[in-house]
């Protein structure tokens, strides 16, 4: 009787007309496919009873006039559950898009850890904190975490193109291989612009996308994925339509940001085609004047459109075109185009947050006036200071209020005004503010770019090392009395530009004996020195520590007594510490054709060229780019080899 008292209990507790419903379901594991039905529309059903969510207009009066208890919205539940399949909606995957939709898959994953069944089958119970049971679990193929996801960037399939399984492989490299280090000097990669302006362009138009995409490409193939196939393939359609945009009589068609930025693109992609390794791999060469077409046509469209300045309606694209000129400049060691350093005059460098100020030194500029050097030059210099201050604190302070490609702009800006100062100038600048004007553009350049290799050779050192060389040469030691700061400080600079060359002993030699004339007798002690004149350790300090090493080793050797160097020994090379100068020697440094130089060092590098989309750091940091040649100098970045 007590047994049948507790199963008439049971029974009527579980009656339709109570507010409780059935909270399980019991399935039939021989018959999977059945049951998996059964339990797919178990749970709809009781997710409708707790939170209906129907759009129907039965539904809507259900909701107005609905108790304050979820159970009471909604039908009721049977007392049983059917072997049957049921009829009510099923759940579909969300296939708008390229992707299923983010919302959803998260959803479904709070509800089935909330019912404790798989996320997968729907059928079996799974372990704590899991989402598969572990039969799914263990059948379940590994998916690579960089599989291709167009979605992620265009969720609405707003693409100026389809998005088919090689556009998607492209953009992805683009996405986590190039865009992360497009801003040298961003080295917690915050930058959003390439995601942003950058790419929110060529999704809205096609020829832009298509060069995007080349540039994507020959990236991709730099590093052995892709073919070459893809990078002309996606040429020839961006050249394609950026040509019946060209045809369009609306300006604003013609001169727009995406257009122009196309044409940039495919400049750049014509340099990068130039590289050795392209050699074998084109068939033939089809356009031999593409590039010099393309640049053309870019400063064309730019003198149009109203100079770089009015090309402010998007940031990256301006800083791009500004990197690019400055990288072809520093690579012919020439003034930047006219129309850039008109910019620049005019866009009142530096760009600090509304009530920054840069707390630079002030050492080497009271230095250089007592010196009496020439006040242009001087100014160029508290320009560097400034810059230098501005690194140290982006480098140091992860919450610096500065913006990341304002300041490679500004360094950009300082590479051009020095470059085109020692052009104007020519043969009346004399070897000291030379050597000076030298090193502030070593110094610019290898504090804002990104490194990553550094026993290579650096390739600044072919374009400006030997010319600084060449003028301390011309310099006496009587000249350096004045300033001896600023000695140590253009030497250390010069040494770190020819490390690894064979240029690099005569700089080791001549800071060991500056080191020795001025009493520095520790590596601290000279980055102490350093410091005063301005410096940036987080670039620099590692530098001025192999320095330091290779003076100590040239100290030890037997046929060189550091303790009293002898800087009247006719055997040592000419330096700044001498006496005299031959005037032989100064009558090279006046009349030396360094463009037949820079040429010259050209050719001996195997015809190698700027190129923008060439080569990135395997860390993915640097992607604008390696220097002049096809891998050996990076400058961060989008593939520019310089910046």
């Amino acid at each position: 009787m007590e047994g049948q008292g507790r199963k008439v209990k049971s029974v009527q507790y579980s009656q339709p007309g109570t507010s409780n419903q059935q909270e399980f379901l019991f399935v039939d594991a021989s018959a999977a496919k059945t049951s998996r039905r059964n339990a797919r529309s178990f749970v709809m059903q009781k997710a409708r009873r707790e939170r209906p969510w129907s759009t129907s207009k039965h539904a809507a009066k259900q909701r107005t006039r609905g108790s304050s208890s979820p159970r009471s919205l909604g039908t009721p539940a049977s007392v049983s559950t059917p072997n049957t399949a049921s009829s009510s909606p099923t759940l579909e995957t969300n296939r708008n898009g390229y992707f299923p939709d983010i919302d959803a898959a998260q959803q479904a994953s709070t509800d089935a850890l909330e019912r404790a069944m798989c996320l997968n089958c729907g059928v079996f119970a799974v372990r704590r904190g899991q989402m598969l049971c572990p039969r799914c679990a263990m059948l379940k193929t590994a998916v690579s975490v960089r599989e291709p996801d167009s979605g992620i960037l265009d969720p609405f399939g707003a693409s100026s193109i389809d998005i088919t399984e090689s556009v998607s492989e492209l953009l992805d490299h683009f996405v986590h291989e190039m865009a992360p280090g497009i801003i040298g000097v961003d080295i917690r990669r915050r930058s959003t612009l390439m995601k942003s302006e950058w790419f929110d362009t060529a999704l809205s138009n096609e020829g832009f996308m298509h060069s995007l995409l080349s540039t994507a490409a020959l990236h991709m193939f730099i590093f052995g994925k892709g073919t070459v196939n893809n990078i002309l393939d996606h040429r020839a359609k961006a050249i394609s339509a950026v040509n019946q945009a060209l045809s369009v009589q609306d300006p604003a068609v013609r001169l727009s940001d995406a257009n122009i930025g196309a044409v940039f693109n495919l400049l750049t992609v014509e340099e990068g085609l130039m590289m050795p390794f392209f050699r074998d791999e084109l068939p033939y060469d089809e356009q031999p004047n593409a590039m010099r077409l393309h640049l053309n046509g870019l400063r064309e469209m730019l003198h149009l459109r109203g100079g770089l300045k009015a090309v402010g309606t998007n940031r990256i694209l301006q800083a791009f075109i500004l990197w690019h000129t400055t990288a072809h400049a520093i690579a012919g060691f020439e003034a930047p185009y006219p129309t850039t350093l008109a910019y620049i005059r005019t866009a009142n460098f530096p760009h600090h947050p509304r009530g920054y100020h840069s707390k630079y030194a002030k050492h080497l500029i009271h230095l250089c006036r007592h010196a009496s050097l020439t006040s242009s030059l001087v100014k160029l210099l508290e320009s560097v200071l400034i810059l230098a201050a501005d690194l140290n604190a982006w480098y140091d302070d992860a919450e610096c209020p500065l913006d990341a490609l304002d300041v490679q702009n500004f360094s950009c800006a300082i590479e051009c005004l020095l470059l085109a100062w020692i052009n104007d100038h020519g043969t009346l600048i004399a070897p000291l503010e030379g050597s000076l004007c030298l090193a502030l553009i070593i110094f610019t350049v290898r504090t804002t770019e990104a490194m990553k290799r550094p026993t290579d050779v650096h390739l600044l050192h072919f374009v400006v090392s030997k010319r600084l060389e060449n003028a301390l040469s011309c310099t006496t030691s009587a000249e350096w009395q004045m300033c001896p700061d600023l000695l140590l400080w253009i030497l250390s600079i010069g040494a770190i530009s020819a490390d690894g060359s064979a240029e690099s002993a005569w700089f080791v030699n001549q800071s060991s004996l500056a080191c020795a004339e001025f009493n520095i007798c520790s590596v601290d002690e000279l980055l102490d020195r350093l410091c005063l004149c301005g410096w940036v350790h987080y670039k620099l300090d590692d530098s001025v520590h192999r320095l330091w090493r290779k003076i100590v080793d040239l100290r030890l050797e037997t046929y060189l007594d550091a303790s009293s160097p002898n800087k009247e020994d006719v055997n040592s090379p000419p330096g700044p510490l001498q006496h005299s100068i031959k005037e032989a020697e100064l009558t090279d440094w006046q009349d030396i054709d360094w463009t037949a130089v820079i040429a010259g060092t050209s050719a001996q590098g195997n015809n190698e060229v700027v190129s923008w989309t060439g080569t990135t750091t395997s860390g993915f940091g640097y992607a604008f780019g390696d220097a002049l040649t096809a891998s050996r100098r990076d400058y961060g970045g989008y593939g520019l080899l310089w910046r």
